[in-house]
């Protein structure tokens, strides 16, 4: 079938069709397109354009190419919609003459892509899901195991493993939050407004967005046949979870080369002449996920913003990074749920990195709220007492001279003094909203379970819609 003839004179040659085809990458759109020409031939048949009969055969051959996916090699047809009209012509042929009276490619690619777009949405939502339940789980475990917090990857404070898986967890918490919000936001229809003006039919366009799955329509027909603005959120979001998974990677493979914590050897390789090596490349490559999907977005991005007016072709070309992006997400996430499965920490080696001199804020708290002494003055004093830690151990006049170097006269023996550096102390001593207290890891776990659990409800709840399009997409009866 060609559209071409009436035209323009001969077919194009084939490599021309190939350069400019799209089938390389419809099929991620295909059954969204057969949905969306489905729901078109029964917005026909309300609007008395098409027979009952024509309908009910028009309707059973898109769902016979729904069962069996029809080839799609032909880059003459350009792309996955003229595929499908090329097929509906063939089998019904009042259906398929039909099937571009009040709808454009322009309408139809764009509803179809946002379509795909809210289904894998959720896929990804559902794989960082399962890591932050994971995360939760693996916490609560660990909430009171001792393991050094660090900044500027100097161990800063003691704290437990627990506190720092719940931390990875707050974030994806955060993403997820912000997948949710584009999600609703790009739950607009844009059919109807066929190829940029919209048409002289009186088609329902509202009717269109309920039977597709939509919460509202997007009116402005220019701006529904032919904007992508809503691609740069979507990959935004991807972006945000990739930055959570590889700072993760990082930490994780940051913490196994210190010989804080091991994981599973299927998550490893080795080396090729060293056989002693147990590399964490799986993490490696996780943490390379978020500099690829920046790379998607800002692929897509330049595309988008050198458009005029109404459709160009350059718009089928930034569909490939959305697909991209989401997929690697979802492998991230779901191999990073298996890593973390895995984990086991090292207690000796996790509370030794802890260390005496890592709880010595808390001896400069003390001075100053037990003692009345000036915070700053206390800091200073501290610094020696860390000093001398680590130069080879702190002594009853060591502490003693420390203090009175820096004007402080105090009652303060060794042994208090490191009953209040000692890690497990300062550990459960800690009493601020969010902190690393077990007693509040533990808290903060059971708030984001709940949390989870409504996301959880929330995905739920979204996939029943796009599942129920689908279910009623093909019968005639479902109107």
């Amino acid at each position: 079938m060609s559209f071409r003839s009436g035209r323009l004179r001969g077919e194009v040659p084939r490599d021309v069709a190939e350069f400019t085809s799209s089938l390389g990458f419809d099929r991620e759109i295909y059954v969204e397109t057969l949905v969306i020409n489905a729901v078109h031939l029964k917005m026909l048949a309300r609007l008395g354009f098409l027979g009952e009969d024509v309908l009910a055969r028009g309707l059973a051959a898109l769902k016979e190419a729904y069962s069996s996916p029809l080839k799609m090699d032909d880059p003459r047809l350009e792309d996955v919609h003229m595929v499908v009209e090329d097929f509906l012509i063939k089998s019904v042929p009042e259906a398929g003459e039909n099937l571009a009276l009040g709808k454009s490619r322009n309408d139809t690619v764009a509803t179809a892509i946002r379509m795909r777009v809210k289904a894998r949405c959720l896929e990804t939502a559902d794989s960082a899901l399962k890591l932050l339940e994971n995360l939760l789980e693996k916490s609560l475990a660990e909430a009171e195991t001792l393991y050094p917090a660090t900044t500027h990857l100097q161990v800063a404070a003691p704290a437990t493993l627990g506190f720092i898986l719940t931390s990875y967890a707050s974030r994806l918490l955060s993403a997820l939050d912000g997948l949710t919000k584009i999600y609703e936001a790009i739950d607009e229809c844009p059919q109807g407004a066929a190829a940029c003006c919209g048409s002289t039919l009186p088609i329902d366009r509202g009717w269109l967005a309920s039977q597709l799955g939509f919460k509202r329509v997007l009116e402005n027909a220019l701006d529904a046949s032919s904007s992508r603005d809503f691609i740069i959120d979507i990959l935004s979001a991807a972006l945000k979870l990739m930055v959570v998974a590889s700072d993760m990677a990082e930490q994780l493979i940051h913490d196994f080369t210190a010989g804080l914590i091991d994981m599973g050897d299927e998550f490893c390789s080795t080396s090729s002449i060293m056989p002693q090596k147990r590399n964490p490349v799986v993490l490696e490559v996780a943490r390379t996920k978020a500099s690829e999907t920046l790379g998607e977005l800002v692929r897509a991005a330049s595309m988008i913003q050198r458009r005029v007016g109404g459709y160009v072709l350059d718009l089928q070309q930034v569909t490939p990074s959305v697909w991209a992006a989401l997929s690697e997400a979802e492998n991230t996430l779901n191999l990073l749920t298996r890593v973390v499965e895995s984990l086991r920490v090292r207690e000796g080696e996790a509370e030794g990195r802890c260390g005496w001199e890592a709880g010595m804020v808390e001896l400069a708290n003390h001075l100053a709220l037990r003692h009345g002494v000036g915070f700053r003055k206390a800091h200073r004093a501290c610094g020696r007492v860390a000093r001398m830690l680590a130069e080879g151990g702190l002594t009853e006049d060591g502490l003693k001279n420390a203090l009175e170097a820096e004007g402080i006269s105090v009652a303060l023996s060794l042994e208090d003094a490191l009953k209040i550096l000692s890690p497990r102390s300062v550990v459960s001593a800690y009493a601020t909203l969010g902190s690393a207290n077990p007693l509040e890891v533990k808290r903060m776990v059971e708030e984001m379970r709940n949390r989870a659990a409504g996301l959880r409800s929330w995905v739920a709840e979204k996939r029943r819609i796009l599942e129920a399009v689908l279910e009623r997409a093909f019968n005639p009866h479902a109107r």
